[in-house]
């Protein structure tokens, strides 16, 4: 099993790099052709200026924008001369409402999305990543700076807690999961009454051995106040290459306010993060 369509969107070239060297490593190394989409947004508020100035100040935005694209095109031809693999590029500028419906639409196709990690130095980021889990609906690989593409044969860590997300998560990487040499299922604090009680991970270690995954079921508590940071402790503890986790159990709200496990991980983790809904 191997992902056939792999996607990234570029918006800047200085946070480009992550994003677009994992997806061509990874289109390269599993044949898969990669779409690259070149978005520049344009934020201009309405309802916040004088008579006629709007106008004005949506043109000059558009003007501005367009040009950072067309940048973005020719950089992007350089970038990839000499890449043997299948790959198209599709530009667009659009304004900021419009951005979430735009991927959805371009987006719903692809089995991978692979993007730079948010709360980094692209303030666009955390928008993309939010489009592609809620709008496309698409499982996100993001990679944090200084990090590429998990190798093949490596070793991955999976948060699991019996969730639909945390299912979701784990169909989507099934890919990644069947070319690691170990994929660890880390069960934290899992309930006394709950439906795994009597074999905690057991029936998803039988459905990765089936699939040809190698997996590997721990049980720890929780050490720390999130979730997140006891996975991201977990993954340095075994030099997992790749943590797979569910996204959003909780809402965005509540997320937000009150921080979360994938509030934590998008914030801190210092390898990359596959997740799904």
């Amino acid at each position: 099993m191997t992902y056939k369509i792999i996607a990234t969107i570029l918006t800047d070239i200085a946070a480009a790099t992550q994003g677009l060297d994992a997806a061509i490593a990874l289109a390269g190394r599993m044949d898969a052709h990669l779409d690259i989409y070149v978005v520049t947004i344009s934020h201009t508020e309405t309802n916040n200026y004088y008579i006629g100035a709007e106008a004005l100040m949506m043109a000059e935005q558009t003007r501005s924008a367009m040009a950072q694209r067309e940048k973005l095109d020719r950089w992007l031809t350089d970038r990839m001369q000499g890449e043997v693999l299948s790959w198209a590029m599709q530009s667009a500028t659009v304004q900021g409402p419009a951005l979430t419906g735009y991927l959805a639409r371009k987006l719903r196709f692809s089995d991978l999305v692979v993007l730079p990690r948010p709360y980094q130095d692209n303030p666009e980021a955390e928008l993309l990543v939010e489009a592609c889990l809620f709008a496309a609906e698409r499982p996100v690989l993001m990679i944090p700076k200084g990090c590429t593409a998990p190798d093949a044969g490596g070793h991955v860590l999976m948060g699991w807690n019996d969730g639909a997300e945390a299912l979701s998560a784990v169909r989507a990487a099934m890919p990644l999961l069947q070319e690691a040499q170990t994929a660890d299922i880390c069960i934290i604090d899992p309930p006394a009454h709950g439906a795994e009680r009597s074999d905690p991970g057991g029936a998803m270690a039988q459905y990765l051995m089936r699939h040809g995954a190698r997996p590997d079921v721990a049980v720890i508590a929780k050490t720390g106040p999130h979730v997140g940071e006891v996975l991201l402790e977990r993954a340095r503890d075994l030099g997992a290459q790749l943590i797979v986790s569910g996204a959003y159990g909780h809402s965005r709200l509540r997320e937000a306010v009150f921080g979360g496990a994938t509030r934590s991980l998008l914030e801190m983790a210092d390898r990359p993060i596959l997740m799904s809904r």
